[in-house]
C-alpha cells in the first residue's frame, strides 16, 4: 500500500501551526485555507490567554538566546559557518528567505540538515513503497485506548488518519514511529504537499541548484526506528500524545497568524513558552511531564547529536546549519552547546526582527 508518510518526517518542531480553542467541530475541520492563510501575519495579544502576553514574555526572557533566528559562528581556528533556525511551512511569509540569509547559503561548501529525506537507493525507494516497518506484526494485540491518553486525542487522531486515506482502526495497526511522523506534519500542508516546499526542502533545493553537498544530521528513519524500539514506549506515548494536541479543533486565522509574525521577529523563546502552556494545559495534570518527556528527546537528545555530528564540518568552516528554530536557543540549546566547545556564537539580526 503506498501511504503520505514520506516527507513528513520534515515537519518536526516549530511549526506552531495549531494553537488552538475549544471547539465543537471534527478535528479536520479547522484546517481550511482561511485559517491556514491568513490574509495578515502580525501578532494578536488575545490569542495569548490565559498566561498573556506579558506573562509569556516574562518567561521567554528567562530563556537564553530566546530572540534571533541566525546566528554567525565562528571556530576556534577561526572559520565561519552559520546556524539559521527554520519553520517547518510552505507558507509564502517563511519561504520569503531574507538576503542575508540566502547569500549564506549560496556561499556555503556544504548544507546541513536534520535529515536527507532523499531515498538513497532504489531498495529504500521500493521498500518504503511497499509499506515496509509501517504496520505493526498481526496479530499484535495493541489498542491504542490502551495508551490511556487524556481527552480526545483518540478521537481526533482517528479523524487525521481518515483524512489521510485511512481507516480509522488503523490506530491499533500503524506503529508508534508511523502514527508520530503523521502528527509531526501540520495539517495546513495538506493543500500544498508535493507542490510547495517546505522551508527545510526549499533550502535543500536551493542546495541542489547550486550543487551543495547536504550534510544531514541524522538519519532520517531516526524517530521512527527509536519509537518502534521496544523500551521506549514512554517516550512514543508522550510524542503521540504532545503532538495530538495539534489536532484539536478551533485553531483561528489570528492564531496562525500569530505563529507566523513571532517567527519573522524572531520572537522564539515568546513561541517555545507559548508552545508549552498550551500544550501542557491541554493534556491536563498529566501535561507537564509529557511535554518535558517529549522535549527531552526531540529536542535536548537531538541538539547533543547535531552539535556531535556537525562539530567537524564547523571547525572547517563554510557550513551553513538549518535546523527547527526551536534547538537554537535554551541552556541545553544548540548555541550554548557550541560555545561550550569553544565556537563563537553572534546574532545576525534581521530586518523586521525584534532587538
Amino acid at each position: 500500500m503506498a501511504h503520505p508518510v514520506r516527507g513528513f518526517a520534515r515537519a518536526g518542531l516549530a511549526c506552531l501551526a495549531l494553537i488552538f480553542a475549544a471547539s465543537a467541530a471534527q478535528a479536520q475541520d479547522w484546517a481550511t485555507r482561511e485559517v491556514c492563510e491568513p490574509p495578515r501575519i502580525a501578532v494578536f495579544d488575545e490569542v495569548f490567554a490565559p498566561e498573556g502576553a506579558e506573562e509569556l514574555d516574562r518567561r521567554a526572557a528567562l530563556i537564553p538566546n530566546a530572540t534571533g533566528r541566525f546566528w554567525r559562528v565562528t571556530a576556534p581556528g577561526g572559520g565561519t559557518s552559520y546556524l539559521w533556525g527554520t519553520m517547518h511551512s510552505s507558507h509564502r511569509s517563511v519561504l520569503d528567505l531574507p538576503d542575508t540569509v540566502l547569500d549564506a547559503l549560496k556561499g556555503a561548501s556544504r548544507v546541513a540538515l536534520e535529515i536527507d529525506p532523499r531515498f538513497p537507493d532504489r531498495e529504500s525507494h521500493d521498500r518504503f513503497m511497499q509499506g515496509a516497518d509501517v504496520y505493526r506484526p498481526a496479530p499484535s494485540g495493541f489498542r491504542f485506548a490502551d495508551l490511556g491518553l487524556p481527552g480526545d486525542i483518540e478521537h481526533n487522531l482517528g479523524n487525521r488518519l481518515t483524512s489521510l486515506g485511512w481507516p480509522r482502526t488503523a490506530l491499533d495497526q500503524l506503529k508508534f514511529g508511523t502514527l508520530a511522523e503523521l502528527l509531526l506534519y501540520d495539517p495546513c500542508e495538506d493543500f500544498t504537499g508535493g507542490v510547495l516546499p517546505t522551508q527545510d526542502s526549499y533550502l535543500q533545493t536551493l542546495a541542489h541548484i547550486q550543487g551543495i553537498p547536504i550534510l544531514p544530521l541524522e538519519h532520517r528513519n531516526r524517530l521512527s526506528n527509536k519509537l518502534n524500539t521496544p523500551g521506549n514506549e514512554d517516550l512514543a506515548r508522550a510524542i503521540i500524545g504532545t503532538y495530538a494536541i495539534y489536532l484539536s479543533p478551533g485553531a483561528t486565522p489570528e492564531a496562525r497568524a500569530t505563529g507566523l509574525g513571532l517567527y519573522q521577529q524572531g520572537r522564539v523563546g515568546v513561541m517555545m513558552a507559548w508552545d508549552r502552556a498550551q500544550i501542557s494545559a491541554a493534556l491536563g495534570n498529566e501535561g507537564p511531564a509529557l511535554y518535558a518527556r517529549m522535549t527531552d528527546y526531540l529536542v535536548d537528545e537531538r541538539n547533543v547529536d547535531f552539535v556531535n555530528a556537525a562539530r567537524d564540518a564547523l571547525e572547517q568552516g563554510g557550513l551553513f546549519v538549518a535546523v527547527g528554530n526551536f534547538h537554537l536557543p535554551g541552556d541545553k540549546g544548540m548555541i550554548e552547546l557550541l560555545r561550550a566547545e569553544g565556537f563563537t556564537i553572534t546574532r545576525i539580526a534581521l530586518p523586521g526582527e525584534a532587538p
